[in-house]
């Protein structure tokens, strides 16, 4: 008999996943488990979150993009910052929106993805940008950061999958038995405990990475290093025209977080988008150069 626990993982797995219904098979698997934890961030991921649950919000949720002004007669113009401060909470958002509606905008997006804000907030940056009458603000964001956090979901399902199986909890057919359901109290239920937290450290040379049970030392320089290694490994391959292209916009997106000290886990989710599309388009050394990197336990 089939085990639902390894439908689960396979379906996770496979390139073209269907993200929304592995999330519902693991709703169900966390009910029978009684995994009420795990199971409140499935419904999350499924549902959305509301603006009161922002602190309840992954990590990988929290993106970033530019701001832009509309102008009647140029469209729609980037907005100049002098204050570095005010770029970072102005250009910087959590995104509450279900799995599926994200999914929605990634698959029907031709362009940059547009977050508005609200008309109180648009007088504010008028002001701070002495615009000569009021208009519109909007965020633009890159379809990439909407794939990573489709990429992340599904490697957390993944993690948790794998947990399961070590701790020999595979369900049979639909159903766990009594044994399965007391093991599955040793199962993580943080999903903080499948992309990683950051805690105490040195924003400027290094942050310790806790992940289960073990914490390493995260290095930007290290990182840098490796991604300068992918590059090398990208010029060799044989990808080129548009994938070639998506390839470099990927990696400059991973520069630009480890140059601005984003957090490791951030940089992690990043690393992750990339892997996935290199893999995809057949750049294989370059995309096994960063799976070898993340096993290490970062």
């Amino acid at each position: 008999m089939s085990s639902i626990v390894l439908d689960l993982q396979q379906e996770v797995l496979k390139p073209e996943c269907d993200v929304l219904n592995a999330l519902r098979k693991a709703h169900l698997i966390a009910s029978k488990l009684k995994l009420k934890e795990f199971d409140k961030w499935i419904m999350h991921e499924l549902n959305g979150y509301s603006v009161k649950e922002q602190d309840e919000m992954p990590e990988y949720r929290k993106v970033n993009g530019k701001l832009k002004a509309w102008n009647p007669y140029r469209g729609w113009i980037s907005v100049i910052f002098q204050d570095s401060e005010m770029q970072s909470l102005l250009c910087t958002k959590y995104l509450g929106s279900s799995i599926g509606e994200i999914l929605e905008l990634y698959n029907n997006s031709d362009g940059p993805v547009q977050m508005s804000y609200p008309v109180d907030i648009e007088r504010k940056i008028d002001k701070m940008c002495s615009a000569p009458f009021p208009t519109n603000y909007s965020l633009h964001i890159s379809t990439h950061v909407l794939k990573s956090i489709i990429d992340q979901v599904q490697n957390c399902l993944l993690e948790w999958t794998i947990k399961l199986e070590n701790e020999g909890i595979l369900g049979e057919g639909m159903r766990f038995n009594k044994d399965e359901t007391n093991l599955a109290k040793k199962v993580p239920q943080t999903i903080y405990n499948y992309y990683g937290t950051v805690v105490n450290g040195d924003v400027q040379k290094s942050q310790i990475v806790s992940g289960d049970n073990n914490t390493v030392s995260f290095s930007y320089e290290q990182v840098s290093e490796l991604i300068n290694e992918v590059k090398k490994a990208v010029e060799k391959s044989e990808i080129t025209g548009e994938s070639r292209e998506t390839a470099d916009e990927l990696i400059k997106e991973v520069e630009s977080k480890i140059e601005t000290r984003k957090k490791p886990a951030i940089i992690k989710a990043a690393l992750n988008g990339l892997k996935d599309f290199l893999v995809g388009t057949g750049a294989n050394v370059a995309g096994t150069l960063i799976m070898q990197y993340l096993q290490q336990g970062f």
